[in-house]
């Protein structure tokens, strides 16, 4: 994300925070912004304002504060026809929900859409998110659509699904068997062509 994409607010933000001589000078300048974004998130929001409010929660949560009122707002953006919303979405949630979260539920079948656009940006952004988010609860939902990404023409795409698989294989043993025997039947059809 450029930094034509953010106000001189938030660049004086991360100036003022930068400076700050103790843990208690920023705790309070990070508290009057978590109350300032509370404030912001009750009015109607622009898309460029949405995406710079999404950036300064993850930005307040990555310090330490609580910034849990914004999380619907970056499961919503997650569902945005736009790219760049939708990345932002993406890495909102990752940044600030974990496995198990009761959000994540809600991004599954977001999550399932994106993994079998035709858009490889959409693939790529919830193939970020896919390995922060899942837990053995929601993986067999995923399991397939990404199974399904080992034959994706661009290596970008085939990379990121490795590594979902190999976090996949850490949340359950089972899925990585059946991760393991679906990718020798694909490596076996491919020797035969």
């Amino acid at each position: 994300m450029s930094g034509s994409h953010l106000s001189k607010d938030f660049f004086e933000l991360i100036k003022n925070i930068g400076e700050c001589k103790s843990k208690q000078e920023e705790d309070k300048i990070l508290a009057a912004e978590v109350a300032t974004l509370k404030v912001r998130f009750t009015e109607q929001l622009n898309p460029k304002r949405m995406k710079e409010a999404l950036v300064r929660i993850m930005y307040a949560e990555m310090l330490g504060h609580d910034a849990s009122f914004g999380h619907i707002h970056a499961v919503n953006l997650t569902q945005q026809t736009n790219l760049i919303s939708k990345r932002v979405g993406y890495l909102a949630s990752a940044v600030c929900l974990y496995p198990g979260h009761e959000l994540t539920t809600l991004l599954i079948n977001t999550m399932r859409r994106d993994v079998g656009s035709s858009n490889h940006v959409e693939v790529c952004a919830s193939l970020i998110a896919i390995p922060k988010l899942v837990s053995a609860e929601v993986l067999p939902a995923l399991l397939q659509p990404v199974l399904n990404l080992l034959d994706h023409s661009l290596e970008v795409v085939r990379k990121k699904t490795v590594m979902v698989l190999y976090k996949f294989g850490s949340c359950s043993p089972t899925a990585w068997r059946a991760t393991r025997t679906s990718s020798a039947a694909r490596c076996a059809t491919r020797t035969q062509r």
